[in-house]
């Protein structure tokens, strides 16, 4: 919560004599999104410019506006102007930032920073009032739009932090100063745009660098990179994984109805059971359970709380077509990692029935994508069906062929991601084709990158 004399002073503009000064719980970006109160922050953006939605946002009871224009037709005082709207929103959170008590936590990494970022929530909501960033707004706007919703009563906020470019997170903690950084993994994801592995590495550790001498680094024991990222920390370092190297051991064993997590930590073992959960929630889990430990509060308050998670949807949920059969739903988003991952929970699933793999195109892989998609195929020929949709699904079809899948268990939708009526096309075929096939013992993994659209798939053949 903020005046609108704060947001003045981070503009750079002196505040109107016998002006009304009202609190304002929030900011948004979205004129959609905003509320009565709310401050409307509007940014030129690549398709619309926000300054354009100054006065719907103010119809629809702003508060005020921070943007580059003026609306004639609602009070000047009420609108704020500065030549970058988007630094003077940046600078408006650090100052919330900077009269807090609170515990900021930052969270980034290649997959599952998102779910983590939700558990953390969760669990530390079993020590204070947490805040934690909407959805997935973990970009440069969606930072200070967090740090927005502050409340002197919040004990802690979790801060996701994304990344397609090095320099990011260096310029996202000089908003939000985290006490505290959860790195979840590091892969290949969004390889295209970093232009190699080692330049992920060098971007989610700048959120490392950020970090006073004394605050604690939560890092994955599984990964090659640990090395590199201990050595990146300044202070003391707890890991999690499945590796037994581990601070913190996690194990997870998946039935239908979910996967139970048991997680070995230097206070004992304990079992937390993610109902509807599958694939990697021990890995979430055990990063959480290691942040609540590094952070030195109680570990079986914020286990009880954390009973209370529930993931982002299309994150890896087991759901339930009205006949019977299992759905894993993963439909978000998608890398060569994280399809591996999948296929690995697929394969544990206890069912009587077959194992049907829907794999649509990885993005934003850059040179790396052909391998990938190839290397994804191999790894897809255990599946009895595969079924593969998009414009690089050849090379996902290619790969299950060389590594053995017979022509009967494979399934090829090919399309143009630029081509709407291509993808549309495709995805219907690919619905008539799973409503035709499905048994009520089978179980189907849905997953691709969040451009090809199966999460409308997965949500129209679980509709009762």
């Amino acid at each position: 919560m903020f005046k609108l004399s704060d947001v003045y002073a981070a503009a750079g503009q002196p505040f109107p004599p016998e002006t009304p000064d009202p609190d304002i719980p929030a900011a948004h970006f979205d004129s959609r999104r905003i509320q009565p109160g709310m401050l409307f922050v509007a940014l030129p953006g690549a398709r619309v410019d926000g300054n354009d939605y100054l006065g719907d946002a103010l119809n629809r009871g702003a508060a005020a506006t921070l943007g580059s224009r003026v609306e004639s037709e609602h009070p000047r005082w009420r609108q704020v102007t500065a030549p970058d709207a988007l630094a003077a929103f940046q600078q408006l959170a650090r100052g919330l930032r900077d009269r807090s008590r609170t515990t900021f936590v930052g969270v980034t990494g290649s997959n599952g920073k998102t779910s983590t970022k939700q558990a953390l929530a969760a669990a530390l909501g079993g020590h204070g009032l947490t805040l934690a960033t909407d959805r997935s707004e973990n970009t440069d706007v969606g930072v200070p739009t967090t740090l927005s919703r502050l409340l002197p009563d919040h004990r802690f906020a979790v801060i996701e932090m994304g990344a397609q470019i090095r320099g990011e997170i260096e310029s996202y903690c000089r908003v939000a100063a985290p006490d505290a950084a959860v790195i979840t993994s590091i892969s290949g994801a969004h390889i295209g745009l970093f232009g190699s592995i080692e330049n992920i590495v060098q971007a989610k550790s700048e959120l490392l660098t950020a970090l006073s001498k004394d605050a604690p680094a939560i890092l994955p024991a599984d990964s090659r990179w640990l090395p590199q990222l201990r050595a990146r920390a300044p202070g003391p370092v707890l890991t999690f994984g499945r590796n037994p190297i581990a601070d913190i051991v996690v194990n997870g064993q998946v039935t239908l109805d979910g996967t139970s997590v048991s997680l070995d930590t230097p206070h004992g073992t304990s079992q937390v059971h993610a109902p509807n959960m599958a694939g990697p929630i021990d890995l979430v889990f055990g990063a959480t359970a290691a942040t609540v430990l590094a952070l030195e509060l109680d570990l079986q308050p914020a286990l009880d709380a954390l009973q209370s998670f529930q993931p982002a949807p299309h994150r890896m949920a087991l759901r339930r077509t009205p006949a019977g059969a299992t759905l894993l739903d993963d439909t978000y988003n998608a890398n060569a990692a994280s399809m591996l991952a999948a296929l690995d929970t697929l394969a544990l699933l206890p069912v009587e029935g077959r194992r049907i793999a829907v794999l649509g195109d990885m993005l934003e892989l850059g040179d790396e994508s052909p391998r990938d998609h190839h290397r994804v195929g191999r790894a897809a020929a255990t599946a009895d069906i595969l079924i593969a949709i998009g414009q690089d699904a050849a090379g996902i079809a290619q790969g299950a062929r060389e590594a053995g899948k017979p022509g009967e268990g494979l399934v090829l939708l090919s399309a143009t991601l630029d081509d709407p009526d291509s993808l549309n096309a495709a995805r219907e075929s690919l619905e008539n084709h799973l409503r035709n096939i499905l048994e009520p013992t089978d179980a189907v993994l849905l997953k691709a990158s969040n451009g090809i659209g199966l999460g409308p798939i997965a949500d129209a053949l679980t509709e009762p």
